[in-house]
């Protein structure tokens, strides 16, 4: 097999025509064995995996830097730059990255988590390359769906300052959800468009506000059209555009025929089920069966965080602004100053990205806003870009925010109602999926919920896995002698002050956030005497929950020791 041949890049520009098609069915099934089994984001990187062979045909990534827009496309890249033989380890703890990391590998140019930064990051290059006096070339590849997004407007308008570079448009025409806007529609225009060959220059270009040549439509699953766009693109003086066209899932029916559903699979074995997100879309139908003022605002996640069904029933009480979080806090903002009642669904990882509009454009005025936060938590195998463990820190700074943490379904349901009937700024943080816990609920809100008293103290903690985990942690030290209690501090924001001055003898605090504006540090501010175990303040690697837990020391087996060996 050729690809067992290709232990580093610069063996691929040795390979003919017909030996890297050839190579490229072989990446290809190598990615869908892998990713059935370890679970991935198996469509973009199948459509992108020619593309990917010809780039490393053309250039030479020994210097020249390749820059990931999100590194949902970049599996073939990480198995022809001397990654094959650990990519059986794909996202599993202590294995490789999901997304392209520099730390991983001298061919990865930049890290490729979050969408939007390609452009902006090559720029950075192109300008370090000028002020260096070295000579590489620069290529950024994104996707079609990163074109609505804020920092790749503002990285395109960077490119005429700061010298040549390549950027590589691999259009396959989805995001995670279907692309919403006029630029879906202006790409849709230029797929249209015969391509001849030629290099569309100034006023010709579709690009030509930023300077930028256009080089177009290509077929990208042709590996001998695409060598010959890039190397025109290469012999070139000037920036230019290559606008290839992929098919999302290639060479997988289930992925070509199931795009959206297929972004992203889950591990051999795993059911995804019913989860937080599933219940949140479910109970927007009522509330807004209700309330005409419901509507719900998502950027381009509909799908990710359960709105399929409201979408379908109430398509005109919906908004997707495409991957551009911060216009969907500023789009809630204004719904909400109009009398609306919006409800933005957001995975935890991405509100980092619209923190501004949260703090000034919603928070100031405390406006009657409910941020849906799935995917809150440790998340798993995509690692430390889409940890959702960050968002009590970003969170800590927004004055009168309510912080709500869900245990069960229900607590979920009784929480949406009573946002529904609370005004101002509410954050409901959950996680995918967690521990299914079995425990009693109310909506005493924002109070909070004592599972279990203890006559030696108290397990405090939040949401559905680390309740399971406390849960544990109560059952074993009990075997051992030590009676502790289980609470819900299901809102951490407000915190139940009368609740925690009721409390008698030790106190033990179990988040699966980093300790910045976690609840353990603001009870620590508050004077309480505590022993924290959350994680540290840093980045968090991939790998199931479980194993995750254990790692960074707050799962049941690991608490319950160090609980035991206090002196």
């Amino acid at each position: 097999m050729l690809i067992k041949k290709i232990s580093a890049p610069a063996e691929v520009k040795k390979l003919s025509l017909s030996a890297l098609k050839e190579l490229s069915e072989e990446v290809r099934q190598r990615i869908i064995e892998v990713t059935l089994q370890n679970g991935g984001h198996i469509g973009a990187s199948l459509g992108a995996v020619e593309l990917i062979v010809a780039l490393l045909k053309v250039f030479d990534v020994e210097k020249d830097k390749i820059v990931f827009d999100v590194g949902h496309q970049a599996y073939a890249y990480k198995i022809l730059t001397g990654r094959n033989d650990a990519f059986d380890t794909l996202r599993t703890f202590r294995g490789i990255s999901g997304f392209p990391m520099p730390s991983e590998s001298k061919y990865d140019a930049f890290i490729g988590g979050h969408a939007g930064n390609a452009i902006s990051a090559a720029c950075g290059f192109c300008k370090a390359r000028s002020l260096s006096g070295d000579d590489y070339r620069v290529i950024s590849v994104v996707g079609d769906g990163v074109m609505v997004n804020g920092e790749t407007a503002e990285g395109l308008n960077l490119v005429s300052s700061c010298g040549k570079q390549i950027i590589v448009i691999n259009d396959n025409t989805y995001s995670i959800s279907s692309g919403v806007g006029s630029v879906p529609e202006f790409l849709s225009d230029l797929r249209s468009k015969p391509y001849d060959g030629s290099v569309k220059s100034k006023k010709e270009s579709p690009f030509s506000m930023y300077e930028i040549d256009y080089i177009g439509p290509v077929d990208g699953h042709d590996v001998k059209a695409l060598i010959e766009a890039l190397e025109r693109a290469n012999a070139l003086d000037r920036s230019v555009i290559v606008h290839v066209v992929t098919n999302k899932g290639k060479g997988y029916a289930l992925a070509e025929q199931n795009p959206l559903k297929m972004h992203g699979i889950s591990p051999k074995g795993e059911r995804s089920g019913e989860g937080f997100g599933v219940v949140f879309g479910e109970e927007l139908i009522k509330l807004r069966e209700k309330d005409d003022k419901i509507v719900a605002v998502a950027a381009a996640m509909a799908i990710g965080t359960g709105l399929s069904r409201f979408v379908e029933k109430y398509p005109d009480s919906f908004v997707d602004v495409g991957i551009a979080e911060s216009t969907a806090m500023t789009v809630a903002a204004a719904l909400a100053r109009a009398g609306f009642k919006p409800y933005v669904a957001i995975y935890s990882t991405f509100l980092h990205r619209a923190y501004d509009q949260l703090l000034y454009d919603v928070g100031m005025d405390n406006l009657d806003v409910t941020v849906m936060l799935d995917r809150s938590g440790i998340v798993g195998e995509d690692g430390e870009t889409h940890q959702g463990i960050y968002d009590l820190s970003v969170l800590a700074s927004v004055p009168d925010v309510k912080i709500a943490s869900p245990a069960t379904f229900d607590e979920l349901r009784l929480m949406m109602a009573w946002s529904s009937r609370n005004r101002g700024v509410k954050v409901i943080r959950y996680p995918k999926s967690g521990m299914r816990v079995n425990v009693p609920t109310d909506d005493d809100f924002p109070r909070w919920k004592v599972l279990s008293e203890g006559k030696d103290g108290y397990l405090i903690t939040h949401g559905a896995a680390m309740i399971g985990e406390a849960m544990g942690v109560k059952e074993m030290l009990a075997k051992k002698g030590k009676d502790l209690g289980v609470i819900n501090a299901r809102f951490i924001a407000p915190i139940d002050k009368k609740l925690i001055e009721s409390l008698s003898g030790a106190l033990y605090v179990m988040e699966d956030v980093v300790f910045a504006g976690s609840l353990s540090e603001r009870l620590l501010a508050m004077g309480c005497k505590l022993r924290a175990f959350t994680l540290p303040n840093g980045y968090v690697t991939f790998g199931k929950p479980s194993v995750l837990r254990k790692h960074y020391g707050i799962d049941t087996e690991t608490v319950s020791e160090a609980i035991l060996n206090e002196t």
